[in-house]
């Protein structure tokens, strides 16, 4: 039992050093037999990674292996192999070793391993989060039958990373660096926090301290180019990045270049770059999560949507991601892909309120353009409402989420205002919105598209004409001004239209209807179609009052024909008693 206990500690330092290129070999000294040596040879060529002759070692050993470490290290060098033939012995060799040895956290840590790596190998993202669930559970499992088993804690860390759960990732791999103080976990370390906060300065360090450990270690080499484009030094983040011999540059190395390219302005060149990425690594996420952010803030949004959609293959638990992509189809007008998003968001967290928010958006706004509601709208309202109010009540919203649940709340109320009409007090919110981020420019842009979608284009106006003076935003800021000039003009014209043929009623109205399709909000339309139903042969009261206040509603205060359209409401409303308004 002695023996066993000292080789299972030996084991657990050399695997993790296998993996993480960890304590230098000669510092570990064993009284054993030369079978124990032998197995620190077989360890010693995984150290180097030198893969073929570790396995022919580990091969050798396993008649004589009491333990179960041989069984683990032939795994970890046939999974390293990355051929999906060894991997597929490593997973058989483990299932043996367990049967064996199932008391051997190092079999359970490997087995962990080799999931984590299995993960890597499949297309179906259902799959894929099968074998990475496995691989956290053996993990777990092995580190509290022994919490200093460093290979289970770093691959905990790596399943976390690929499950893009980058919180979750820092404290497995902040003890796996704890335990090994190494290039590899420094530099997943370094990685992870810089997901979290690209101007991490411990980060920083982590980096620089892997480099000097190992100088030619490329993925640390990668995570410098990171912090150097981070600190806006693209050149030298460039120079940085091709240090790495183009036998080390895969899909990542290819992620980090097109961010060096778009963070110097060149749009064509990132694209390019991120679309090797995915080339080399079809399930890498990232490269199409960039592709998705940059068509968004140049305004792409057929194609942003497409690549959003790509990436939620890969991740469709990354409900953040799929928030952006419901905002995104709304503020393109694709109500049902919005609405299909946010349900599918609420499958997984029934209680998210703003998931609930951005789903009685689509609803305010299925009311306007179809005249009825969605089915169940009224019990989601119910639920929201019920639900934001508890959390305020808790003080659960009093985070750091607080504005921008806010602002969907806010956003939500301006939607339901415009559903009864109430221009007024929608754009008041709109505008509110507007003046929050008027130095934020690609806030001011998806703002603007937003109020141009709901048919506010003053609060649209306002938002792009604070966008035109800034560069990075000033030709989309140009372009939405255009359309809502075109807009206003083909209302205007469609007014005209209306005005001459009033001798014919139902054109006139057909016209005055097709301005308030080019512009919800123009008085004009309004006014045409309250005078048509006050003074000609298809008078209507109760029609002439809703165009009326409408139009009162859309107008300036300044308008001259507030006046009249005042004096004649009062007339009508006494001739008519109540009218009823819209439903909530």
């Amino acid at each position: 039992m002695t023996w066993r206990k000292q080789n299972s500690s030996f084991f657990k330092m050399i695997i993790a050093s296998a993996f993480s290129l960890a304590l230098p070999f000669c510092a570990i000294i064993y009284p054993f037999s030369a079978a124990a040596t032998t197995l620190a040879d077989a360890d010693g060529l995984l150290l180097q990674a030198k893969l073929k002759q570790a396995e022919d070692a580990y091969r050798e050993l396993l008649e004589e292996d009491q333990t179960g470490d041989a069984y683990a290290g032939l795994a970890v060098a046939l999974a390293k192999q990355s051929w999906p033939a060894k991997l597929l012995e490593a997973e058989k060799l483990l299932k043996k070793a367990k049967e064996k040895f199932s008391d051997n956290p190092n079999v359970i840590a490997g087995a962990g391993y080799v999931s984590y790596v299995h993960s890597k190998t499949v297309a179906s993202p259902a799959k894929r989060d099968l074998y990475l669930e496995a691989a956290e559970k053996l993990c777990k499992k092995a580190i509290k039958e022994n919490p200093s088993i460093v290979i289970a804690h770093q691959t905990l860390g790596m399943v976390k990373i690929a499950q893009d759960d980058m919180d979750g990732a820092v404290d497995p791999l902040r003890k796996a660096t704890s335990l090994a103080e190494n290039s590899v976990n420094l530099t997943l370390l370094a990685q992870v926090l810089l997901h979290l906060d690209p101007h991490d300065k411990e980060a920083e360090e982590f980096v620089n301290k892997a480099l000097q450990l190992k100088s030619d270690y490329g993925p640390a080499h990668l995570q410098k180019a990171v912090v150097l484009t981070n600190q806006g030094k693209h050149e030298e983040a460039y120079m940085e990045l091709h240090n790495i011999p183009d036998s080390g540059r895969g899909s990542d190395w290819h992620l980090v270049e097109g961010d060096i390219y778009r963070k110097q302005g060149d749009g064509p060149s990132a694209l390019a770059s991120w679309g090797k990425a995915n080339s080399l690594d079809p399930r890498n996420p990232e490269p199409y999560k960039r592709k998705a952010e940059y068509y968004t803030n140049r305004g792409d949004g057929e194609l942003a949507i497409s690549e959003y959609h790509n990436a939620l293959d890969i991740l469709p638990n990354d409900f953040q991601m799929r928030n952006q992509l419901s905002e995104l189809a709304l503020r393109q007008d694709k109500l049902e892909v919005a609405e299909s998003e946010f349900k599918t968001i609420l499958a997984g967290k029934p209680d998210d309120p703003t998931a609930m928010l951005g789903l009685a958006r689509v609803g305010f706004r299925k009311f306007r353009k179809e005249g009825s509601y969605p089915a169940d709208f009224t019990q989601l309202m119910d639920k929201l409402q019920n639900i934001v109010t508890e959390q305020s009540v808790q003080g659960a919203v009093i985070k750091n989420g607080t504005r921008d649940l806010q602002e969907k709340i806010d956003l939500s109320e301006a939607e339901k205002a415009l559903t009864q009409n109430r221009f007024r007090e929608a754009n008041s919110k709109f505008t509110s919105i507007i003046e929050k981020h008027r130095e934020e420019p690609f806030e001011l842009i998806t703002l603007g598209e937003q109020c141009y979608q709901e048919g506010d284009y003053r609060a649209a106006e306002k938002a792009f004409t604070y966008a035109k003076d800034m560069n990075e935003v000033s030709t989309r800021a140009e372009q939405g001004m255009s359309r809502i000039n075109n807009q206003r003009n083909e209302a205007a014209r469609q007014v005209k239209l209306g005005d001459a043929t009033w001798k014919i009623p139902e054109v006139a109205i057909d016209h005055y209807k097709q301005a308030l399709s080019a512009d919800p909000q123009y008085s004009n339309a309004y006014y045409g179609l309250f005078s048509l139903f006050t003074k000609s042969d298809k008078q209507d009261p109760g029609q002439a009052i809703n165009y009326a206040l409408c139009f009162l509603e859309a107008s300036e205060d300044a308008n001259p024909l507030r006046k009249e359209v005042e004096s004649n409401l009062v007339k009508l409303k006494k001739k008519s008693g109540p009218i009823k308004g819209k439903e909530n």
